[in-house]
C-alpha cells in the first residue's frame, strides 16, 4: 500500500514531466523571463499560469488537461488508501512533528492538510495521545 509520501513523491514526478513536456517556466523578473524561457514555435507567444509560470500559448491545453488528469489521479490515490494506511500516515506526520511531545498538531497541518481533514487528523491525535505519551514521554 501507497504512502501519502509516495502518493506525492509520485504526483511531483508527474508534475515535473509533465512541466517539461509543455516547455513550462518559472520566472519572476525580465532577467528570470530572459534566462529560462522556452522556444517558441514561429508566432506563438508566451502565457502566463500564474504565480510566475509561464508556457508557450499552443501548449496550454495540454497543460491544463495534465494537471486535471494528475489531479484526478491523485484523488484516486488517495480514496484507495484504507482507513487504517490513512491513520498510519496521518500518525506519521503527527510524529514525525513530534505533536504528541508538545502537545500541539500546528506544526503537522502544512502537511497532512492537503491530503485529510482537520477533523481527521484531530481525530488520529485523539486517539493516539495518551497511548504516545506512555510510550516515549
Amino acid at each position: 500500500m501507497k504512502t501519502i509520501q509516495d502518493i506525492k513523491k509520485e504526483r511531483e514526478a508527474k508534475q515535473t514531466q509533465l512541466f517539461n513536456e509543455c516547455g513550462l517556466f518559472w520566472a519572476f523578473s525580465n532577467q528570470q523571463f530572459t534566462e529560462n524561457k522556452t522556444p517558441l514555435k514561429e508566432g506563438e507567444k508566451y502565457v502566463s499560469i500564474g504565480h510566475g509560470g509561464y508556457l508557450p500559448k499552443g501548449q496550454l491545453d495540454i497543460f491544463l488537461n495534465g494537471m486535471a488528469d494528475i489531479k484526478k489521479w491523485e484523488k484516486e490515490q488517495k480514496k484507495a488508501m484504507k482507513a487504517e494506511e490513512r491513520e498510519k500516515c496521518i500518525l506519521y506526520e503527527l510524529n514525525n512533528y513530534e505533536c504528541f511531545y508538545t502537545q500541539d498538531i500546528e506544526d503537522a497541518l502544512p502537511a497532512l492538510l492537503p491530503h485529510f481533514t482537520l477533523e481527521e487528523i484531530q481525530a488520529v491525535y485523539n486517539k493516539n495521545l495518551q497511548k504516545e505519551l506512555e510510550a516515549n514521554y
